[in-house]
C-alpha cells in the first residue's frame, strides 16, 4: 500500500497543482494578476481593506469547495474501481 503512506507522509499533496506555463490555465490566472492588480490601483485604502478581506473570503470558499470536489472524485473514482473490479456485481454503498 505504498500509496497510502505516500499520502499519510506528505509525498503526495493533492492540493498542490503544477501547470505549464503557456496552458490556457496560466493565461487565466496572468488575466486574474493583471485585473486585481488593476482594481486595487485604482482603490482609496478603505476599499481596498475591503477588497482583502472578500478576497480572503473567497479563498476560503475555494479551499473548501477544492477538498469537497477532491472527496467527491475519490469516492466517485473508489466506487468505479469497486464497479470493475466486482464485475458489476458491487452493489451501491
Amino acid at each position: 500500500m505504498q500509496i497510502l503512506e505516500d499520502l499519510y507522509l506528505g509525498d503526495i499533496r493533492p492540493n498542490e497543482r503544477f501547470f505549464k506555463r503557456n496552458s490556457q490555465y496560466a493565461k487565466a490566472l496572468d488575466e486574474v494578476v493583471k485585473v486585481g492588480d488593476t482594481l486595487t490601483e485604482s482603490l482609496n485604502e478603505e476599499q481596498k481593506k475591503l477588497f482583502e478581506d472578500f478576497m480572503d473570503a473567497q479563498r476560503e470558499v475555494t479551499v473548501l469547495t477544492d477538498c469537497e470536489t477532491f472527496c467527491y472524485a475519490f469516492k466517485l473514482g473508489a466506487k468505479i474501481m469497486l464497479d470493475v473490479l466486482t464485475d458489476g456485481q458491487m452493489k451501491e454503498i
